[in-house]
Protein backbone atom coordinates (compact mmCIF):
# COMPACT_ATOMS: atom_id res chain seq x y z
CA UNK A 1 0.00 0.00 0.00
CA UNK A 2 0.69 3.62 -0.53
CA UNK A 3 1.58 5.95 2.13
CA UNK A 4 -0.14 9.77 2.04
CA UNK A 5 2.27 12.16 1.89
CA UNK A 6 1.32 14.70 4.73
CA UNK A 7 3.09 17.29 2.96
CA UNK A 8 0.97 17.50 0.05
CA UNK A 9 -1.97 20.31 -0.36
CA UNK A 10 -5.03 18.25 -0.41
CA UNK A 11 -7.44 17.59 -3.08
CA UNK A 12 -9.90 20.13 -3.75
CA UNK A 13 -13.08 19.00 -6.23
CA UNK A 14 -12.96 20.82 -9.24
CA UNK A 15 -15.74 23.13 -9.20
CA UNK A 16 -17.68 22.00 -12.33
CA UNK A 17 -18.22 18.71 -10.71
CA UNK A 18 -20.56 19.86 -7.76
CA UNK A 19 -23.46 20.18 -10.19
CA UNK A 20 -22.98 16.82 -11.42
CA UNK A 21 -22.66 15.58 -8.10
CA UNK A 22 -26.03 17.37 -6.81
CA UNK A 23 -27.76 16.33 -10.09
CA UNK A 24 -27.26 12.81 -9.59
CA UNK A 25 -27.09 12.62 -5.63
CA UNK A 26 -23.84 11.51 -5.51
CA UNK A 27 -23.47 13.26 -1.83
CA UNK A 28 -26.60 11.85 -0.34
CA UNK A 29 -25.26 7.81 -1.76
CA UNK A 30 -21.64 8.50 0.53
CA UNK A 31 -23.70 10.33 3.44
CA UNK A 32 -26.09 6.80 3.75
CA UNK A 33 -23.08 4.50 2.88
CA UNK A 34 -21.44 5.52 5.65
CA UNK A 35 -23.80 6.08 8.06
CA UNK A 36 -25.13 1.96 7.22
CA UNK A 37 -21.59 1.47 7.44
CA UNK A 38 -21.12 2.71 11.11
CA UNK A 39 -24.27 1.34 12.33
CA UNK A 40 -23.72 -2.38 11.24
CA UNK A 41 -20.09 -2.42 11.53
CA UNK A 42 -19.68 -5.27 9.41
CA UNK A 43 -16.52 -8.03 9.19
CA UNK A 44 -16.79 -7.81 4.78
CA UNK A 45 -16.81 -4.30 4.61
CA UNK A 46 -16.53 -4.42 0.60
CA UNK A 47 -19.37 -6.96 0.62
CA UNK A 48 -21.86 -5.13 2.44
CA UNK A 49 -21.04 -1.70 0.37
CA UNK A 50 -21.93 -3.76 -2.95
CA UNK A 51 -25.07 -5.02 -1.50
CA UNK A 52 -25.93 -1.75 0.02
CA UNK A 53 -25.72 -0.30 -3.52
CA UNK A 54 -27.51 -2.67 -5.00
CA UNK A 55 -30.02 -2.51 -2.69
CA UNK A 56 -29.82 1.70 -3.27
CA UNK A 57 -30.18 1.38 -6.95
CA UNK A 58 -33.32 -0.37 -6.59
CA UNK A 59 -34.96 2.12 -3.79
CA UNK A 60 -33.09 4.99 -4.43
CA UNK A 61 -34.55 6.33 -0.96
CA UNK A 62 -34.60 5.01 2.18
CA UNK A 63 -38.21 4.23 4.22
CA UNK A 64 -39.37 6.75 6.47
CA UNK A 65 -38.82 5.96 10.11
CA UNK A 66 -41.08 8.12 12.06
CA UNK A 67 -41.03 8.82 15.90
CA UNK A 68 -43.98 10.31 17.61
CA UNK A 69 -43.03 13.12 20.50
CA UNK A 70 -46.31 14.59 22.69
CA UNK A 71 -46.66 16.84 24.43
CA UNK A 72 -47.29 16.39 28.17
CA UNK A 73 -50.54 18.74 27.59
CA UNK A 74 -51.75 16.18 25.27
CA UNK A 75 -51.43 13.03 28.45
CA UNK A 76 -50.28 10.48 26.51
CA UNK A 77 -46.60 9.84 27.31
CA UNK A 78 -45.06 7.29 25.36
CA UNK A 79 -41.38 6.10 24.82
CA UNK A 80 -38.95 8.16 24.59
CA UNK A 81 -39.65 10.43 27.34
CA UNK A 82 -36.69 11.88 28.37
CA UNK A 83 -33.38 12.82 26.97
CA UNK A 84 -31.92 9.44 28.61
CA UNK A 85 -33.91 7.40 26.17
CA UNK A 86 -33.78 9.31 23.17
CA UNK A 87 -29.41 9.27 23.36
CA UNK A 88 -29.83 5.63 23.71
CA UNK A 89 -32.08 4.84 21.09
CA UNK A 90 -29.14 6.85 19.00
CA UNK A 91 -26.65 4.84 20.28
CA UNK A 92 -28.37 1.63 18.97
CA UNK A 93 -28.85 3.17 15.85
CA UNK A 94 -32.48 3.77 15.81
CA UNK A 95 -32.50 7.08 13.91
CA UNK A 96 -35.61 8.50 12.35
CA UNK A 97 -35.79 10.22 9.34
CA UNK A 98 -38.90 12.26 10.55
CA UNK A 99 -39.47 12.95 14.01
CA UNK A 100 -42.96 14.14 14.83
CA UNK A 101 -43.42 16.49 17.78
CA UNK A 102 -47.43 16.78 18.43
CA UNK A 103 -48.21 19.66 20.64
CA UNK A 104 -51.21 21.92 21.18
CA UNK A 105 -51.15 25.25 19.15
CA UNK A 106 -49.16 27.93 21.78
CA UNK A 107 -51.71 30.97 22.18
CA UNK A 108 -50.56 34.14 21.66
CA UNK A 109 -48.31 35.79 24.86
CA UNK A 110 -50.23 38.37 26.43
CA UNK A 111 -47.80 41.80 27.67
CA UNK A 112 -46.06 41.52 30.52
CA UNK A 113 -43.96 43.20 32.47
CA UNK A 114 -41.77 40.16 33.47
CA UNK A 115 -39.08 38.98 30.83
CA UNK A 116 -38.13 35.75 32.56
CA UNK A 117 -39.56 32.55 31.25
CA UNK A 118 -42.80 31.10 33.34
CA UNK A 119 -41.73 28.11 35.22
CA UNK A 120 -42.14 24.42 33.53
CA UNK A 121 -42.90 21.18 34.86
CA UNK A 122 -40.28 18.29 34.59
CA UNK A 123 -42.54 16.42 31.85
CA UNK A 124 -42.11 20.22 29.97
CA UNK A 125 -38.64 20.19 30.54
CA UNK A 126 -38.55 16.43 29.44
CA UNK A 127 -40.54 17.42 26.45
CA UNK A 128 -37.97 20.20 25.47
CA UNK A 129 -35.15 17.96 26.09
CA UNK A 130 -36.68 15.63 23.13
CA UNK A 131 -37.11 18.59 20.61
CA UNK A 132 -33.43 19.43 20.90
CA UNK A 133 -32.33 15.83 20.66
CA UNK A 134 -34.17 15.35 18.25
CA UNK A 135 -33.06 18.53 16.07
CA UNK A 136 -31.90 17.36 13.47
CA UNK A 137 -35.44 15.96 11.99
CA UNK A 138 -37.87 17.94 13.51
CA UNK A 139 -41.06 18.84 12.59
CA UNK A 140 -43.86 20.52 14.77
CA UNK A 141 -47.38 19.58 14.14
CA UNK A 142 -49.79 21.73 16.18
CA UNK A 143 -52.96 20.11 17.35
CA UNK A 144 -56.92 21.61 18.62
CA UNK A 145 -58.83 19.75 20.92
CA UNK A 146 -61.45 20.21 18.25
CA UNK A 147 -59.70 18.39 15.57
CA UNK A 148 -60.87 15.05 14.38
CA UNK A 149 -58.52 11.94 14.09
CA UNK A 150 -58.70 12.24 9.80
CA UNK A 151 -57.41 15.96 10.05
CA UNK A 152 -54.98 14.91 13.00
CA UNK A 153 -53.76 12.27 10.51
CA UNK A 154 -53.77 15.10 7.47
CA UNK A 155 -51.88 17.71 9.29
CA UNK A 156 -48.93 14.23 10.15
CA UNK A 157 -49.21 13.30 6.62
CA UNK A 158 -48.33 16.98 5.38
CA UNK A 159 -45.68 17.18 7.93
CA UNK A 160 -43.77 14.35 6.94
CA UNK A 161 -43.84 15.07 3.34
CA UNK A 162 -42.25 18.35 4.10
CA UNK A 163 -39.80 16.99 5.80
CA UNK A 164 -39.14 14.20 2.72
CA UNK A 165 -38.94 17.52 0.86
CA UNK A 166 -36.16 18.85 2.54
CA UNK A 167 -38.36 21.90 4.30
CA UNK A 168 -37.26 21.26 8.09
CA UNK A 169 -35.47 24.87 9.60
CA UNK A 170 -32.84 27.13 9.57
CA UNK A 171 -29.83 24.71 8.57
CA UNK A 172 -31.91 21.50 8.76
CA UNK A 173 -33.28 20.97 5.35
CA UNK A 174 -32.37 18.58 3.08
CA UNK A 175 -29.76 20.28 1.24
CA UNK A 176 -27.82 21.26 4.18
CA UNK A 177 -27.74 18.49 6.40
CA UNK A 178 -25.25 16.52 5.89
CA UNK A 179 -23.76 18.58 2.89
CA UNK A 180 -25.74 16.46 -0.16
CA UNK A 181 -25.34 20.26 -2.01
CA UNK A 182 -25.61 23.51 -1.35
CA UNK A 183 -27.80 26.27 -2.04
CA UNK A 184 -27.17 28.78 -4.82
CA UNK A 185 -29.89 31.65 -5.42
CA UNK A 186 -30.59 33.95 -7.58
CA UNK A 187 -33.36 36.48 -6.90
CA UNK A 188 -34.99 38.74 -9.92
CA UNK A 189 -36.58 41.84 -9.73
CA UNK A 190 -36.67 45.04 -10.36
CA UNK A 191 -35.71 47.90 -8.21
CA UNK A 192 -38.20 48.72 -5.89
CA UNK A 193 -38.95 45.05 -5.30
CA UNK A 194 -37.64 45.11 -2.16
CA UNK A 195 -34.94 42.18 -3.76
CA UNK A 196 -31.48 43.74 -1.78
CA UNK A 197 -33.21 43.36 1.76
CA UNK A 198 -34.95 39.90 1.26
CA UNK A 199 -31.74 38.36 -0.48
CA UNK A 200 -30.09 39.78 2.78
CA UNK A 201 -32.34 37.98 5.02
CA UNK A 202 -32.12 35.08 3.23
CA UNK A 203 -28.60 34.92 2.95
CA UNK A 204 -28.85 35.55 6.69
CA UNK A 205 -31.42 32.31 7.57
CA UNK A 206 -29.81 30.03 5.83
CA UNK A 207 -25.74 31.25 6.13
CA UNK A 208 -25.06 31.58 2.37
CA UNK A 209 -22.75 34.62 0.76
CA UNK A 210 -24.93 37.72 -0.03
CA UNK A 211 -23.69 39.11 -3.78
CA UNK A 212 -24.96 42.48 -5.06
CA UNK A 213 -23.96 42.90 -8.72
CA UNK A 214 -22.87 46.06 -7.82
CA UNK A 215 -20.80 45.48 -5.12
CA UNK A 216 -19.14 42.72 -7.40
CA UNK A 217 -18.14 46.04 -9.77
CA UNK A 218 -16.77 48.09 -7.63
CA UNK A 219 -14.86 45.79 -6.55
CA UNK A 220 -13.22 44.75 -9.52
CA UNK A 221 -13.33 48.69 -10.67
CA UNK A 222 -10.76 49.20 -7.44
CA UNK A 223 -8.63 46.16 -8.13
CA UNK A 224 -4.91 47.36 -9.70
CA UNK A 225 -4.79 44.58 -12.11
CA UNK A 226 -5.36 45.24 -15.59
CA UNK A 227 -8.87 44.08 -15.62
CA UNK A 228 -9.80 46.28 -13.16
CA UNK A 229 -8.07 48.94 -15.46
CA UNK A 230 -9.66 48.08 -18.00
CA UNK A 231 -13.27 48.68 -16.34
CA UNK A 232 -12.11 51.87 -15.00
CA UNK A 233 -11.51 53.15 -18.37
CA UNK A 234 -14.76 51.27 -20.15
CA UNK A 235 -18.31 50.71 -18.98
CA UNK A 236 -18.39 46.68 -18.58
CA UNK A 237 -20.01 44.35 -21.42
CA UNK A 238 -22.55 41.52 -21.12
CA UNK A 239 -19.80 39.22 -20.91
CA UNK A 240 -17.56 40.85 -18.72
CA UNK A 241 -20.30 41.47 -16.12
CA UNK A 242 -20.84 37.78 -16.47
CA UNK A 243 -16.98 37.04 -15.94
CA UNK A 244 -17.25 39.31 -13.59
CA UNK A 245 -19.53 37.06 -11.34
CA UNK A 246 -17.79 34.09 -12.63
CA UNK A 247 -14.47 35.10 -10.77
CA UNK A 248 -16.79 35.49 -7.40
CA UNK A 249 -18.88 32.65 -7.09
CA UNK A 250 -15.99 30.47 -8.35
CA UNK A 251 -14.27 31.70 -4.63
CA UNK A 252 -14.08 29.02 -1.85
CA UNK A 253 -16.40 30.49 0.37
CA UNK A 254 -19.05 30.41 -2.07
CA UNK A 255 -18.50 26.91 -3.24
CA UNK A 256 -18.52 25.27 0.15
CA UNK A 257 -21.42 27.32 1.80
CA UNK A 258 -24.09 28.98 -1.74
CA UNK A 259 -24.43 32.01 -2.31
CA UNK A 260 -27.39 34.52 -2.76
CA UNK A 261 -27.04 36.92 -5.56
CA UNK A 262 -29.29 39.45 -6.52
CA UNK A 263 -28.69 42.55 -9.27
CA UNK A 264 -27.57 40.13 -12.30
CA UNK A 265 -28.25 38.58 -14.51
CA UNK A 266 -30.34 41.38 -16.38
CA UNK A 267 -31.31 40.76 -19.98
CA UNK A 268 -31.78 36.82 -21.26
CA UNK A 269 -28.22 36.95 -22.37
CA UNK A 270 -26.86 37.55 -18.97
CA UNK A 271 -28.65 35.01 -17.78
CA UNK A 272 -27.62 32.34 -20.72
CA UNK A 273 -23.88 33.24 -19.58
CA UNK A 274 -24.58 33.01 -15.80
CA UNK A 275 -26.56 29.45 -16.64
CA UNK A 276 -22.83 28.46 -18.11
CA UNK A 277 -20.89 28.96 -15.13
CA UNK A 278 -19.42 26.04 -13.82
CA UNK A 279 -21.72 26.42 -10.38
CA UNK A 280 -25.21 27.81 -11.85
CA UNK A 281 -27.74 28.50 -9.87
CA UNK A 282 -30.19 25.49 -8.41
CA UNK A 283 -33.18 28.29 -7.03
CA UNK A 284 -34.62 30.71 -9.40
CA UNK A 285 -36.81 33.19 -7.73
CA UNK A 286 -38.80 35.87 -9.60
CA UNK A 287 -40.31 38.98 -7.23
CA UNK A 288 -43.56 39.75 -8.78
CA UNK A 289 -44.10 43.65 -8.26
CA UNK A 290 -46.16 46.28 -10.74
CA UNK A 291 -43.95 49.45 -11.58
CA UNK A 292 -45.84 52.01 -9.75
CA UNK A 293 -45.06 50.06 -6.16
CA UNK A 294 -41.33 50.05 -7.39
CA UNK A 295 -41.66 53.62 -8.20
CA UNK A 296 -43.34 54.54 -4.56
CA UNK A 297 -41.64 52.43 -2.63
CA UNK A 298 -37.64 54.21 -4.36
CA UNK A 299 -39.15 57.42 -4.16
CA UNK A 300 -40.22 57.81 -0.50
CA UNK A 301 -36.46 56.45 0.73
CA UNK A 302 -34.03 58.85 1.65
CA UNK A 303 -30.37 58.56 2.72
CA UNK A 304 -28.69 60.00 5.82
CA UNK A 305 -26.09 61.89 4.36
CA UNK A 306 -23.83 61.82 7.19
CA UNK A 307 -24.27 58.02 8.02
CA UNK A 308 -25.33 56.34 4.69
CA UNK A 309 -28.33 54.53 6.59
CA UNK A 310 -31.34 54.86 4.50
CA UNK A 311 -34.51 56.20 6.04
CA UNK A 312 -37.72 57.89 4.84
CA UNK A 313 -37.51 61.07 3.25
CA UNK A 314 -38.49 64.00 5.83
CA UNK A 315 -37.48 61.57 8.88
CA UNK A 316 -34.59 64.64 9.70
CA UNK A 317 -32.60 67.87 8.21
CA UNK A 318 -30.18 65.03 6.97
CA UNK A 319 -32.08 63.18 4.95
CA UNK A 320 -31.95 64.01 1.54
CA UNK A 321 -33.22 61.52 -1.93
CA UNK A 322 -30.27 59.33 -3.27
CA UNK A 323 -29.04 60.34 -6.78
CA UNK A 324 -29.68 56.93 -8.31
CA UNK A 325 -33.32 57.27 -7.27
CA UNK A 326 -33.61 60.12 -9.81
CA UNK A 327 -37.27 59.77 -11.36
CA UNK A 328 -36.77 60.32 -14.85
CA UNK A 329 -33.89 57.24 -14.13
CA UNK A 330 -35.83 55.19 -12.35
CA UNK A 331 -38.80 55.18 -14.80
CA UNK A 332 -36.14 54.59 -17.37
CA UNK A 333 -34.74 51.96 -15.53
CA UNK A 334 -38.40 50.13 -14.51
CA UNK A 335 -39.79 50.60 -18.31
CA UNK A 336 -36.96 48.69 -19.64
CA UNK A 337 -37.39 46.35 -16.89
CA UNK A 338 -40.84 45.35 -17.44
CA UNK A 339 -41.46 45.99 -21.66
CA UNK A 340 -38.45 43.94 -22.07
CA UNK A 341 -36.13 42.52 -19.57
CA UNK A 342 -38.86 40.67 -17.21
CA UNK A 343 -40.21 38.66 -20.50
CA UNK A 344 -36.48 37.27 -21.49
CA UNK A 345 -35.26 36.51 -18.27
CA UNK A 346 -39.02 34.18 -17.70
CA UNK A 347 -38.16 32.95 -20.88
CA UNK A 348 -34.73 31.69 -20.42
CA UNK A 349 -35.47 30.73 -16.54
CA UNK A 350 -38.60 28.75 -17.87
CA UNK A 351 -40.16 26.14 -15.44
CA UNK A 352 -37.23 26.12 -13.03
CA UNK A 353 -38.22 29.33 -11.58
CA UNK A 354 -40.69 30.18 -9.06
CA UNK A 355 -42.77 33.50 -8.91
CA UNK A 356 -43.67 35.42 -5.61
CA UNK A 357 -45.94 38.19 -4.97
CA UNK A 358 -43.71 40.69 -3.20
CA UNK A 359 -46.43 43.04 -2.95
CA UNK A 360 -47.43 41.51 0.95
CA UNK A 361 -45.62 42.68 3.84
CA UNK A 362 -41.70 42.08 4.35
CA UNK A 363 -42.46 38.96 6.46
CA UNK A 364 -44.28 37.26 4.17
CA UNK A 365 -42.34 37.55 1.19
CA UNK A 366 -39.53 36.71 3.40
CA UNK A 367 -41.61 33.15 4.10
CA UNK A 368 -42.34 32.21 0.54
CA UNK A 369 -38.67 32.54 -0.41
CA UNK A 370 -37.67 30.63 2.39
CA UNK A 371 -39.98 28.25 1.08
CA UNK A 372 -39.16 28.62 -2.67
CA UNK A 373 -35.32 27.62 -1.41
CA UNK A 374 -36.11 24.66 0.43
CA UNK A 375 -38.75 23.04 -1.72
CA UNK A 376 -37.36 20.07 -3.75
CA UNK A 377 -37.26 20.02 -7.43
CA UNK A 378 -41.11 19.21 -8.80
CA UNK A 379 -39.91 19.18 -13.12
CA UNK A 380 -37.19 17.26 -15.16
CA UNK A 381 -35.93 20.03 -16.21
CA UNK A 382 -35.04 18.15 -19.50
CA UNK A 383 -38.45 16.81 -20.44
CA UNK A 384 -40.39 19.61 -19.00
CA UNK A 385 -42.34 16.54 -17.22
CA UNK A 386 -43.41 16.21 -13.58
CA UNK A 387 -41.03 13.93 -11.38
CA UNK A 388 -42.73 11.12 -10.25
CA UNK A 389 -40.12 10.64 -7.37
CA UNK A 390 -39.94 13.98 -5.26
CA UNK A 391 -42.79 14.63 -2.77
CA UNK A 392 -43.84 18.12 -1.34
CA UNK A 393 -45.94 20.57 -0.51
Amino acid sequence: MTETDATNRPLEMVPRFIPYMEKYRVYQIFKDMLKDLLINLPKDHLKHMKIFLHRYSQSCKDADRIILLLSPELEHIDHPCTVREARCLQQDGVLPTVTLALMPTPPQAPPSDNLLTSARSFFQQDFEGLKFAYKATLKEVYIDSEDEIEKISTKCFNAIRACAAGAQGPYQGHHVVGAPGVYRVLVIGPRGSGRRSQALALAKHFRLVYLHFDDLLSEAKAKTDEFGQKLRQHEPSVQVKAVIVKRRILLKDCIDNGWVLVGFPMSGKEFELLDNTPTPPNRIIILNVDASTCKSRRLSRGVDWCSGDEAPLGSGSRVMRHPRDDEAQLETELDNYFSEALAELRAAAGITAVEVDATQSFDGVQVRLQAAVMAAPTFDIECGAQLCHVRAD
